[in-house]
């Protein structure tokens, strides 16, 4: 999946976060890249890191366990910054955990998600999927990778319609 629809995830769940617009703006941009950190394991590609290995491409980061860490790590930061640490914690685990679930939605390739890790390594797909796979790194720039971009934004147009649509103004 291109990162298209990873972010619009993170920016609906960041206005969903505060009515606050200010801290709803400052939580779309924590989301979005809390949305995008699993697929951060692609930079083992460089490393020699094989695609199906506990630690390549859908491995490891994108399983439930890493998102509930996540989410874990999200409570004592919001205590931190003075925001409300038990919603902050479940918006972060959600959100975390939404880049595996949308990733076993793709098809044309690639392998799976070990969404169970560290129980198994095995990698699995939803029954259901019908968001095309992105190519990797500057495959992003091929007709293939603006195909995949083009469809992200239609399935993702509700997210991003709530996420970017007008707040109303409250009542003088």
């Amino acid at each position: 999946m291109a990162s298209i629809g990873h972010v619009a995830v993170g920016m609906a769940f960041g206005r969903a976060y505060s009515d606050d617009p200010a801290v709803a703006r400052r939580a779309m941009v924590a989301f979005s890249v809390l949305s995008l950190w699993p697929d951060a394991d692609a930079l083992g590609f460089a490393f020699g890191v094989p695609y199906d290995s506990t630690f390549g491409h859908r491995g490891a980061t994108h399983s439930l366990l890493v998102a509930l860490v996540l989410g874990a790590l999200a409570y004592p930061l919001a205590k931190r910054w003075k925001l409300p640490p038990r919603r902050t914690a479940v918006f972060a685990t959600l959100v975390a955990l939404s880049h595996g679930l949308l990733d076993t939605m793709t098809y044309g390739g690639g392998h799976g998600c070990a969404l169970f890790w560290p129980l198994t390594s095995a990698r699995f797909w939803a029954p259901l999927r019908f968001i095309p796979i992105a190519p990797i790194g500057m495959g992003m720039l091929s007709a293939a990778g603006v195909h995949v971009m083009m469809a992200e934004l239609i399935i993702f147009l509700p997210f991003w319609a709530y996420a970017l649509m007008p707040r109303k103004r409250a009542a003088a």
